[in-house]
């Protein structure tokens, strides 16, 4: 799958060449600027997009053929949240190692969602000391309460729908109805509103590179 690279920050970028171009595992496309990708179709790809360049953040593509990581130069948990509210399909650090690039990559190339296992770790952890709803599902539907279980576990939309035979769109709209219901934003907030018996290691399997 061809991969492509927006920002401006130029280490970032030479990192991701040295990257991409010697392991030759990925169709490396190289660094474009966000101005270049307006109004652009590239097709099915995976976009390595600058998360602290906020004109990336306007860049989202074709979901349904594209996935996007966006990396940070400090990832944190707000970080992780301001990407998931992007519908971004992974989340990592600017000077992550090789082999977590490339496992990133081959994640969110098949559909999950790519995010460095400790930052996830801070992430469910942050959430679990926030305050939980009393009784916060009784009152979803069951198609919902499916939904968002296997959210919270880090599938994708795709995902989800082959697993319980719907399409992607139904997915993304029971999900979108249970933020606006709920008050909350993107997946990572799913977590504190469904916590089963231990959680952070179900999670760890489907999202950890």
């Amino acid at each position: 799958m061809p991969v492509l690279a927006f920002g401006r920050d130029r280490r970032w970028a030479s990192h991701l060449q040295r990257v991409l171009v010697q392991r030759g595992e990925f169709d490396w496309r190289g660094v474009l600027s966000a101005q270049a990708m307006e109004g652009a179709r590239p097709g099915r790809a995976i976009w390595l997009l600058d998360g602290d360049d906020i004109r990336c953040q306007h860049l989202r593509g074709d979901a349904q053929q594209s996935a996007r990581i966006y990396f940070y130069t400090q990832p944190d948990v707000s970080a992780l949240r301001h990407c998931a509210r992007l519908a971004g399909s992974g989340c990592l650090d600017k000077n992550a190692a090789p082999e977590v690039i490339l496992r990133a990559l081959r994640a969110v190339e098949t559909g999950l969602f790519a995010v460095d296992s400790a930052l996830l770790a801070r992430a469910l952890a942050a959430e679990r000391r926030a305050p939980a709803p009393v009784d916060n599902l009784s009152h979803l539907t069951d198609r919902q309460r499916e939904i968002v279980h296997w959210a919270a576990m880090g599938m994708s939309n795709k995902q989800i729908g082959r697993r319980l035979g719907i399409s992607p769109e139904t997915v993304k709209s029971h999900l979108h109805q249970v933020f606006e219901r709920e008050g909350i934003s993107g997946r990572v907030a799913l977590l504190a509103l469904h916590r089963p018996e231990a959680h952070t290691n179900g999670a760890d399997e489907v999202i950890r590179i």
